[in-house]
């Protein structure tokens, strides 16, 4: 009976040992090899860029943007950070600055961004790439008028030169307006 005892708790032993190991043994699934090729559409806009263009004000009423923009990779290559930041000038004595990231987002059908800005403002998009030489975002973002939908399209003119613009519907507005339209240059 002692014999009987000692090898029943023997065998539950080595059957919980053996449980154990087989789940220890277990190893999470591999990461990608390499960025889905996707993702080096975003390539371009990695460094340090300087820009100068026109916002919209109002019926009438513009000013000059000048700019700074920084962009790199990060988390492997899969995603970017920028810092975008407009200088103080006459027509826009408070500056702004936006943070943001971008990249691929999963299942890798469309790229994702998440945008942070210095007034308080949020905004996230969507785009589906490149069409030609323009990558058009669709965003929604959310400011003091509330939330309004915008489109952000960037057209590459060199591989050192991109134009930016930005068009949204303002409330009360039947159509879209240009917001600004900005060149930036490495």
């Amino acid at each position: 009976m002692r014999f009987t005892k000692h090898f029943t708790t023997t065998t539950l032993l080595l059957t919980a040992l053996v449980g154990v190991g087989s789940t220890v043994a277990q190893e999470p699934p591999a990461p990608p090899a390499s960025r889905p090729p996707r993702t080096i559409a975003l390539k371009m806009f990695v460094g340090n860029w300087t820009c100068t263009g026109t916002a919209n004000l109002g019926p009438g009423k513009t000013a000059k943007i000048k700019a700074t923009a920084k962009v790199k990779n990060e988390l492997g290559g899969f995603w970017q950070s920028y810092v975008y930041i407009e200088q103080k000038t006459k027509g826009l004595p408070h500056g702004h600055h936006r943070h943001g990231h971008l990249g691929l987002g999963s299942p890798f059908k469309k790229f994702v961004r998440d945008e942070f800005q210095s007034n308080g403002d949020h905004a996230t998009g969507t785009s589906t790439g490149w069409s030609g030489d323009t990558m058009t975002w669709d965003l929604e973002a959310s400011n003091s008028m509330g939330k309004m939908s915008s489109r952000h399209s960037f057209i590459k003119k060199r591989e050192r030169e991109f134009v930016h613009k930005l068009e949204a519907t303002m409330p009360g507005s039947p159509s879209p307006m240009t917001i600004f339209e900005v060149t930036c240059k490495k």
